[in-house]
């Protein structure tokens, strides 16, 4: 079985909250740095703060895998919600075959076993939807284009745009250009935003970009078919501490709830009213769990 060790995160992760069990009346959920991460860090916590006597702490905006993983280690985190393709090859160190690629449900069934044997976490029912790493393309552009292999003879002529993760990660760049044969004219690093405004305003050519954002629908851009099957699916979950879950054992149904409400298309919208529409996370999350008889108004 492979392990990732956790690294040492010194200032890194500040939290405010100390969770992972050592108050029994306090859940702690965490959540990553992006827009996505910080409605479903306010979409639970509300769920869960509505819905029982438990007393909740928001830790949204932390960061990568990595840092949410230490911090459940160290007991700052008690539940967040994860991709199962990430933890499967950035936590669990699996490669992925590009000739025999698992499943949806091989990778589930991995991080589940794995988690709960390395890190006594539990992975809870998965979502009905997945946000996997693509490659995009303003629509024009992309109508000549058939897949990620036919770009290979064009990536000499073109700016690739990503953000600070996407350069780092065992899934990200350097990785799919070994894969794909890329050689890129230019690559530049930006922040999510940045890098959509650069597509529009054709400062780039391509950018790294995740299938539940928003602005891909709403700005005319096209997702490019990822023919070699290089990334993984990334399917959403709640993943909690086994301690936090036996206390509370009614989280898990709890939870559940969310999953076949919470689809790709609908991902996108909530993603755009923050990303495009500049509502407030907390506001997009708490609207969808009352519009969905989740909770009271």
């Amino acid at each position: 079985m492979k392990k990732f060790l956790p690294v040492v995160l010194g200032s890194t992760l500040v939290l405010t909250a100390c969770g992972g069990g050592s108050d029994e009346d306090t859940v702690v959920v965490g959540g990553k740095d992006f827009t996505e991460q910080i409605i479903l860090t306010h979409m639970v916590a509300e769920l869960i703060e509505e819905n029982t006597e438990l007393n909740v702490e928001r830790e949204e905006n932390l960061g990568n895998t990595e840092i949410l993983t230490q911090g459940m280690m160290d007991g700052d985190v008690d539940l967040y919600i994860e991709y199962t393709g990430t933890s499967y090859i950035t936590v669990l160190n699996h490669e992925i075959d590009p000739e025999n690629p698992p499943t949806a449900e091989e990778v589930y069934n991995t991080v589940q076993e794995e988690y709960d044997a390395e890190y006594d976490i539990a992975w809870l029912d998965e979502f009905d939807f997945e946000n996997r790493y693509s490659l995009v393309m303003r629509g024009a552009d992309a109508a000549d284009v058939a897949d990620m292999s036919a770009l290979a003879d064009q990536t000499d002529e073109l700016t690739l745009a990503h953000n600070a993760n996407f350069g780092e990660r065992p899934d990200g760049l350097d990785p799919m250009n070994d894969m794909y044969g890329y050689s890129w004219g230019d690559t530049a690093q930006m922040d999510d935003g940045l890098m959509y405004d650069a597509l529009r305003n054709e400062e780039v050519d391509v950018i790294a970009a995740f299938t539940t954002d928003g602005r891909i629908p709403a700005y005319d851009l096209e997702v490019i078919a990822d023919d070699l099957n290089y990334f993984p699916p990334y399917y959403a979950a709640p993943i909690i501490m086994n301690d936090t879950l036996e206390a509370n054992p009614e989280l898990e149904d709890l939870l559940a709830q969310l999953g076949p409400l919470l689809t790709e298309e609908t991902m996108a919208e909530l993603n755009a009213e923050v990303d495009i529409n500049a509502e407030l996370e907390e506001v997009v999350a708490r609207d969808f769990l009352i519009e969905n008889g989740l909770i009271d108004e």
